[in-house]
């Protein structure tokens, strides 16, 4: 499955932006372990931070981000999005998704 997540550092007070940069080379090496990496963007200005990742399942997911990455304290999932390919909903489209037969 693919997943689009946005991610805020919940830090205030919590941590300094000097341990912020450590943990982050942290998480990248966690996050390429616990999942195939499509793209990741730190969104100018802000504290947040873009993925689009693809793993086996939700479940393992949520293993792979409450279990397994050094930020999971400090990281607030302000967005996780499942995602399907387009090519896949074209499909379902052509098919009013599964009320008409497909014309050949």
């Amino acid at each position: 499955m693919i997943f689009f997540m946005q991610m805020r550092w919940n830090i205030e007070g919590r941590l300094k932006l000097e341990e912020v940069w450590d943990l982050e080379i942290e998480e990248a090496k966690a996050a390429k372990d616990g999942f195939k990496l499509i793209g990741m963007y730190k969104v100018a200005g802000q504290r947040r931070v873009i993925a689009i990742v693809e793993i086996e399942s939700a479940e393992e997911l949520d293993r792979a981000i409450l279990g397994r990455l050094p930020l999971r304290e400090y990281l607030e999932f302000e967005a996780i999005w499942p995602l399907r390919s387009f090519d896949g909903f074209l499909d379902d489209c052509r098919t009013h998704f599964g009320v008409k037969a497909v014309k050949t």
